[in-house]
Order: structure tokens, then C-alpha cells, then sequence
């Protein structure tokens, strides 16, 4: 889809979101070790559609370049969406496509740079996940996210607040059943995760860990909470027929948070010579 119809998509009224974000990170999913490392960052403006590798891509281990992106050292640019990124949204012509959007949490006929912004433009099997760059209005920063890891919320020992908590599957899709959209969750740092010490567990009442907040965003997250008033609220929920990457979104709000980006330092400089954040 050109980019002018993305952007008339966007700032459509009526249900429609009026705030699209402009930047997406591009994360890749080592297939092994499953650790999630930010490789490139996805841009659009009236112009169209750009992308171009950050300086973190050069320390992850077993990256090959993406599909039509070989040059690591290169902006790219398009008029329409670039193919590799296009493919992660549903053609409106599928019999499942409005059960997909609700699915979303979206209403109407969402652009595809919607979708994949909601959806992180995940896929079976896929190593590439995308993320929205949290939106930052005067001294609040805002964004939204899906929580991850619900499918395995329920395995092992969690020490929360210096408390060893155990749940079993039944307790986290009880917790997800009683969420409605502005219900609070509850946020918890939990250092003695083995695969990542920065990792925040997602609480739903009463207290039950029912995943984690994206690795992507849990160490500026950490920073942010020593500095604001972080709260966290359910924005969509979807049963458990749902994928279990989409069955919660949370909306997050810091406040006051002055001059606070995420997303920053020397890990997220572009590589490509020129290239303007």
C-alpha cells in the first residue's frame, strides 16, 4: 500500500486510531537460543518508507543480513511498503481478515503499517518481530505492548519482591479471563530470571504473573521506573482461541518523565551514512 494511503488511513476518525506510530523497531529472534536482539529500525513519513541497520546488528551473533536488506551500511527507501515488512499484515480479501482485526483490537479497515504495529508483525516459525517506538507527549511517555511469554507464565519458580511465587496454567488463564480493557496490571522487576536479570513480569488480579513485559523495552523500562510513575492497564484482551502472542495487550503510561526517550545510546545509532533518526 503507498505510503499516502497509510498516512490517510491513520488520520481517519471514527474508532480509527489517530496516532499511528512513525517508527518501528525491527528485531530478529536468534532461532536457537531464542534471545531477542533490535537489528534495524522502520520509518515512515510522507515521503515513504525507510530502513536501515543500528550499530547493536554488528554484535549479534549468527545475524545474516534480511531479506532484500544485504547491505548493512545502506538506507533503504520505498514509496510502498517494503515486501518483507507487507507480508506481515492480512490481505483484506481473506474470510478471517475482521475476526483477525478484532483480534487486534483494531476496528474498521486497518492500513498495514497498523497491523504490523500492532500485531509486532509476527509469524510461525518467523525470527523477525517488530516493535513501536513508545510515543513521548511533553513530560508523559506512553506506549502499548503485547505481553510476552504467556504460554509459559505457569513453568517454574518466580521470586517477585523477594517472594518465591509458583502458578499453575489454570490460575494464568483464570487471571486472563477476569481482565477487562482498563483493569490495572501490575509490573515486577524479577532479577533472578536466568535468561535475562532486567526481565519484568506482567501481574493480573490477584497477583497472578501471567508473562512479561518485551525484552526490547525492560532495560530503558527499568531506568523509568526509578525516575516516574509508571502504571500499566489491560487496552485488549482475546480468549484463549487466540495466538498466544495477541491475547493481551497492555497500554503503558510514565509520568512526570522530562526529556525521557527510549531507545537511545550508542547501540542504536545507524549504521547507514546520512541516515536521519
Amino acid at each position: 500500500m503507498p505510503a499516502r494511503s497509510v498516512l490517510a488511513a491513520a488520520r481517519e476518525p471514527g474508532g480509527r486510531s489517530t496516532k499511528v506510530a512513525r517508527r518501528l523497531v525491527v528485531a530478529w529472534q536468534h532461532p536457537e537460543e531464542r534471545s531477542i536482539q533490535p537489528v534495524g529500525l522502520l520509518t515512515w513519513d510522507r515521503n515513504g518508507f525507510k530502513f536501515a541497520y543500528i550499530r547493536n546488528v554488528l554484535s549479534v551473533r549468527d545475524f545474516r543480513p534480511l531479506l532484500g536488506f544485504e547491505d548493512l551500511y545502506r538506507s533503504y527507501y520505498s514509496e510502498d511498503l517494503f515486501p518483507l515488512f507487507a507480508q506481515r499484515a492480512m490481505d483484506p480479501r481473506r474470510p478471517d481478515y475482521q475476526r483477525y482485526v478484532q483480534t487486534l483490537g483494531l476496528e474498521g479497515d486497518p492500513s498495514p503499517w497498523e497491523q504490523i504495529a500492532r500485531s509486532q508483525g509476527r509469524r510461525e516459525g518467523d525470527t523477525i518481530q517488530l516493535f513501536p517506538e513508545p510515543e513521548v507527549d511533553g513530560d508523559e511517555v506512553r506506549c502499548m505492548f503485547l505481553v510476552h511469554g504467556i504460554r509459559h507464565a505457569h513453568e517454574g519458580t518466580k521470586i517477585l519482591n523477594g517472594i518465591r511465587v509458583e502458578v499453575t496454567r489454570e490460575q494464568v488463564e483464570d487471571a486472563l479471563a477476569k481482565l477487562h480493557p482498563g483493569d490495572m496490571l501490575g509490573i515486577v522487576p524479577e532479577p533472578e530470571n536466568e535468561k535475562n536479570p532486567q526481565a519484568i513480569v506482567v501481574l493480573g488480579a490477584p497477583q497472578v504473573p501471567v508473562g512479561w513485559v518485551p525484552d526490547l523495552i525492560v532495560d530503558d523500562l527499568q531506568r523509568l521506573m526509578e525516575h516516574a510513575t509508571v502504571t500499566v492497564t489491560v487496552d485488549h484482551i482475546n480468549g484463549p482461541d487466540a495466538p498466544w502472542h495477541l491475547r493481551l495487550l497492555a497500554r503503558l503510561r510514565a509520568a512526570p518523565a522530562p526529556g525521557f526517550h527510549f531507545f537511545t545510546g550508542e547501540r542504536w545509532e545507524l549504521l547507514a551514512d546520512g541516515a536521519a533518526q
